[in-house]
Parts: structure tokens; C-alpha cells; sequence
């Protein structure tokens, strides 16, 4: 079972953060992001999602969407392999 959670982009932040939804349906967790948005004060977006499959974008009306970050190089990335 997947989980929801939302990715939570703010102004001029190069850092993003993650919030997890308590939530069942893709309903319930748009409610859920609704109550994350009247928290989360000077949001610029939050991307919904469930699992990897994205649900919905939420843009702040006063900022608009985020600029997007630059893809970072794989050379330094190393990946472990299950025993």
C-alpha cells in the first residue's frame, strides 16, 4: 500500500520539504493538502502524491509555480546492492 505524502517547495528555498498525509483516497488526501497549504504559510507549491503516481499540484495564488531545480550529477552516486 502506498502512502500519501507532499513535497512542499517555498520561495527562493533550494531545499524541499516532505510531509506525510494521513489519508485513504485521493480525496481524503486532497482535504489533507488543503489543511497542510493554511499551515504551511508562504508555500510556493505542493505536489501530492501517492507512491510515486503524482495526485495533484497545489499552486500559491500570490507566487505561482516553483522554478525547477536543476538536475543534480550521478557521478558521486553510488548504490548498494541487497545481500
Amino acid at each position: 500500500m502506498d502512502s500519501y505524502y507532499c513535497i512542499v517547495n517555498l520561495p527562493g528555498v533550494p531545499v524541499r520539504d516532505i510531509c506525510v498525509l494521513d489519508a485513504a483516497s485521493d480525496a481524503a488526501a486532497n482535504q489533507a493538502l488543503e489543511q497542510v497549504a493554511r499551515r504551511w504559510a508562504g508555500f510556493e507549491t505542493l505536489y501530492l502524491y501517492c507512491g510515486e503516481r503524482m495526485v495533484t499540484v497545489l499552486s500559491n495564488p500570490a507566487l505561482g509555480f516553483a522554478e525547477p531545480l536543476p538536475d543534480l550529477p550521478l557521478a558521486d552516486v553510488r548504490f548498494a546492492t541487497a545481500a
